[in-house]
């Protein structure tokens, strides 16, 4: 993904990091421990040159975090939130709540074509990984997560996890599975 550097399209419906993201009817701003999370970026599929057969079935997916938090849990829905939408139809602009926690600067990005094992935020491909392998990895759990995408720290819009570390999502391949996420957080 290639983070600005271009005319933006003011499409809602954009890939992008930070600007307003779209959710589906009676979707309200997630929250952790009562405050409203952050958004970090929205990625339309449907405009990415490849997806990976574990996201094909996914057109849109917004991600949210706990803003002051490193420690991210592994499963979604405690401190970030992973909204998968398997249709662009009646998506419209999430209305933010005022005191939600914002990233420096939005960017809309376009998807470029890249090596397998590119180190930036992109779909399916080979993990970059920091660290080693994701917990999924070398330990055993029944949803069975693979890997799907990664959300790299992203200096442009003023976004680091860590030290200049790596968001690894995956998602459940076991039966009745497949709309559980997973994460990983490697840093230096």
């Amino acid at each position: 993904m290639r983070v600005g550097g271009f005319r933006p399209t003011l499409d809602p419906l954009a890939t992008h990091f930070g600007l307003k993201p779209v959710g589906s009817a009676g979707e309200v701003w997630p929250e952790s421990a009562g405050k409203p999370m952050m958004f970090v970026c929205q990625l339309n599929l449907t405009t990415a040159p490849i997806v990976p057969e574990r996201l094909g079935d996914i057109r849109l997916i917004t991600f949210f975090v706990e803003a002051e938090t490193a420690a991210l849990d592994e499963e979604n829905g405690g401190n970030w939130c992973l909204r998968a939408h398997r249709s662009l139809e009646g998506l419209a602009p999430l209305a933010p709540r005022p005191d939600a926690p914002k990233i420096k600067k939005g960017f809309e990005c376009s998807w470029e074509e890249l090596p397998g094992n590119a180190e930036r935020t992109k779909l399916g491909g080979r993990a970059n990984y920091i660290q080693s392998e994701p917990w999924w990895d070398y330990r055993a759990h029944p949803a069975k997560p693979a890997y799907c995408l990664q959300i790299n720290s992203e200096e442009k819009v003023g976004l680091g996890w860590g030290d200049t570390g790596t968001v690894y999502l995956a998602r459940g391949t076991a039966a009745g599975c497949e709309d559980h996420w997973f994460l990983d957080i490697q840093f230096f």
